[in-house]
């Protein structure tokens, strides 16, 4: 199977299907067995039909098909959906950023394929906010998911919601913080109102954190304005790892703030270790 830095240096179509082998290897796993009976009650969609008992609703009666049979028919309809899952991409160039398996965007979309293959097994909507198109079917989403690429041009402002979601809604705020305070509030409130819940994906590395590279003295280059730097890494290690901290405990507090889950994505694990993870935090309830 694949590597997510594989899938995602692949041509269009063949990660296409690479993307579709990996997400299912392992959230099949989780949801096995979770699906053996359907949800039914008052809903949108006509699942079947059942006879009529005593104690059933009379408005779930179909008259039409009594006039033909004479026999007393309930419609069942599957249940409307539990949850409006929306992913809120950060495209910006510093999501280029390389840990151990991969670049923590191409991590991020194989995040977003993952909990989407989820929420389609669960009978749930799922989007990619600011998408160029509303994929009808999960083909389409993957594809425009990888199809969407980090952009040196790409401002915060397109990350915030334009209207006020469904009640169902729990919407994946997936970046890896770089914003100016001010931004990063404005984000995070901006959501917490949109949504009915709201989870603030943070990106952020081992080598990142810790500053931890093989060799002392490294050029680090600026994804986002090119800019090059030479750094030694154990002079710089302790005032570094100070100022992270910082910056990192400011994240969490913002997030608590707005009454927003933070959760951290890192490389030190599977993906799908954090992603069960993710979902036992959230109680979120497998059916």
């Amino acid at each position: 199977m694949s590597s997510i830095q594989q899938i995602f240096s692949l041509t269009d179509l063949e990660a296409l299907k690479a993307l579709q082998i990996y997400i299912r290897h392992f959230v099949d796993g989780i949801i096995s067995g979770m699906h053996q009976s359907p949800r039914k009650g008052f809903g949108i969609e006509f699942k079947e039909y059942k006879n009529y008992t005593p104690g059933d609703s009379l408005k779930q009666l179909d008259w039409k098909y009594f006039a033909r049979t004479d026999h007393y028919m309930i419609k069942e309809a599957e249940v409307e959906r539990q949850h409006d899952f929306i992913f809120v991409l950060d495209r910006s160039k510093s999501m280029q950023f390389k840990g151990k398996e991969a670049s923590k965007y191409d991590i991020s979309r194989a995040f977003i394929a993952s909990l989407s293959y989820l929420a389609k097994q669960q009978h749930d909507s799922y989007q990619l906010f600011n998408a160029k198109s509303n994929a009808r079917n999960f083909d389409t989403f993957l594809y425009e998911l990888i199809k969407q690429e980090t952009d040196v041009s790409f401002e915060f402002t397109e990350m915030l919601p334009d209207k006020k979601q469904s009640s169902r809604t729990t919407a994946f705020i997936i970046s890896d913080g770089y914003l100016t305070d001010d931004e990063l509030e404005k984000l995070l409130k901006s959501w917490s109102y949109a949504s009915q819940k709201t989870v603030f994906v943070h990106l952020l590395f081992e080598n990142e954190m810790k500053l931890n590279f093989e060799k002392e003295n490294y050029r680090f280059k600026d994804l986002e304005s090119g800019r090059t730097v030479q750094i030694n890494t154990k002079e710089a290690r302790m005032e570094y790892q100070h100022q992270l901290n910082n910056w990192h405990r400011g994240i969490k507090n913002l997030c608590a703030k707005n009454e927003i889950m933070y959760f951290q994505l890192e490389d030190i694990k599977p993906l799908e270790h954090d992603i069960i993870q993710l979902l036992t935090l959230m109680n979120f309830n497998l059916k």
